[in-house]
């Protein structure tokens, strides 16, 4: 924090940063924590949001008012292809960039090869928000065609090529960021901030178990439907609760029913009141086939809930501390490591309430203020790179 504060007090004003997304009105958690930091560092900076697309949709978080917040007023449906779509979002956010200069320009989504090719001045980071190998491993995804497949693999060659050609990568992980060198001299790492001041801690007598976010292959549901298969023969008093909306809802309801989980295995949509539904469980679990950084499990250890997550690429290691906070359980483990991580703490309600308590301290490392001094410190890093 110092050092940005430090160029501030040379004379030369307020660093701008520009934050650019395709789209602001998902509910998700990138949108959530750009939201959060866009604001927490409009403390500090001159801090500007762009989207391409939000097409008259409010933003899923909204972004406090010391932030400047502009839409480029594309109409996605004027165009046959979504690359046509793009380019124009490219021509009207370098016209904006000339028009508005900045010393940081930020870009989250990284289909935008030409933003490093822009003659400003500004610096071009790429803030990356999934892992490494995302694309090979949604092509194990065995519901994909073989072109599908390829198209993925050819996806992730691409990114690696197109984060080369910026000034930084920002990656969410220490993990990914050391998967990342291999390929990349500009790679660092900035963890994402917990998000959540609960008003009261987990409910640890509640016997249930939740689960959040979209429903996609991405998160692995089918594995811990698999996993409560089990579970349930032995604790059929204790009930999942699934929350998140996507494609595979007919599919997972489908399993739910065929395995006869009917009245323990609960989908339910997408809410807004995620702190109040998390502190009526007493145990949170997560079996992605990867994260980026799972805002969520930061979320649930805020509530103070015990963990219990697949070692994933990459996040959840860098937020379980494995016996401590939670159990932490090797990939190969899978529906049956998952399983039994939840029975031991099923079993046990004094283990379930100390896990809780220390998940609820972890997540003190993930503070607003330590993770905006991190910011800030990479801030100055580009400035002076």
């Amino acid at each position: 924090m110092d050092n940005a504060l430090s160029i501030e007090q040379q004379g030369k004003g307020k660093i701008k940063i520009l934050f650019f997304k395709w789209k602001c009105s998902n509910r998700a958690g990138t949108e959530r924590i750009l939201s959060v930091m866009a604001g927490a560092l409009a403390k500090h900076y001159a801090v500007t949001v762009v989207t391409a697309w939000n097409q008259g949709l409010p933003d899923s978080f909204p972004f406090p008012a010391t932030v400047t917040r502009h839409d480029l007023g594309i109409d996605r449906k004027r165009y046959h292809m979504r690359a046509l779509a793009n380019r124009e979002a490219v021509r009207r956010l370098a016209r904006y960039i000339d028009t508005h200069p900045q010393d940081i320009v930020v870009t989250l989504d990284g289909a935008l090869a030409q933003i490093p090719k822009f003659k400003d001045a500004s610096k071009k980071v790429f803030w990356y928000h999934f892992c490494l190998n995302s694309e090979r491993i949604e092509a194990r995804n065995p519901d994909l065609g073989i072109f599908s497949k390829m198209a993925r693999r050819y996806k992730w060659h691409r990114k690696i090529r197109l984060a080369r050609h910026f000034d930084r990568l920002i990656v969410l992980t220490k993990k990914d960021c050391e998967l990342w060198q291999k390929y990349c001299n500009n790679v660092t790492y900035i963890h994402n901030t917990v998000t959540l001041k609960p008003q009261r801690q987990a409910h640890y007598q509640a016997k249930r178990v939740i689960a959040v976010g979209r429903l996609v292959y991405q998160k692995g549901f089918d594995r811990l439907i698999d996993a409560w298969k089990r579970v349930a023969e032995r604790f059929p008093d204790w009930q999942l609760d699934i929350y998140g909306q996507g494609k595979l809802a007919g599919k997972l309801n489908s399993m739910i029913a065929s395995q006869g989980l009917q009245n323990c295995v609960h989908l339910h949509n997408d809410t807004s009141e995620i702190a109040s539904a998390l502190v009526e469980h007493s145990i949170a679990v997560m079996s992605s086939n990867y994260e980026g950084m799972p805002l969520v499990l930061l979320e649930e250890a805020a509530c103070g809930l015990p963990l219990v997550s697949l070692d994933c690429e990459c996040g959840p290691s860098e937020i379980v501390d494995d016996g401590r906070n939670g159990f932490l359980v090797a990939q190969e483990a899978g529906a049956q490591g998952i399983a039994q991580a939840l029975m031991k703490l099923m079993a046990d309600d004094a283990l379930r309430q100390a896990m809780g308590k220390n998940a609820a301290q972890s997540v003190e490392r993930f503070s607003q203020e330590r993770i905006v001094s991190r910011w800030s410190a990479v801030i100055h890093q580009i400035m002076h790179s």
